[in-house]
């Protein structure tokens, strides 16, 4: 995650896969002027990619070695 004043950029494995820009949200309703926590989910379902169905392999695992924090 790229964390600036005006834009969050979210990346995958060093790929861009998401932005949020200020400017589209207007300066009042930007939720990224409060204090956030970091949240590392599994989540089944969704918009996003679908609900599961019987292609689905389960079960899953979500296993993360570590998470970086960086300060400019």
């Amino acid at each position: 995650i790229e964390w600036e004043p005006d834009v969050i950029r979210w990346y995958v494995d060093g790929v861009l896969f998401s932005t949020a820009e200020k400017a589209a949200f207007g300066a009042a309703n930007y939720p990224f002027n409060e204090e956030f926590y970091f949240i590392i989910n599994l989540a089944v379902g969704g918009n996003w990619p679908g609900n599961p169905d019987a292609t689905t392999r389960f079960p899953q695992w979500l296993i993360v070695d570590y998470v970086r924090v960086y300060k400019k």
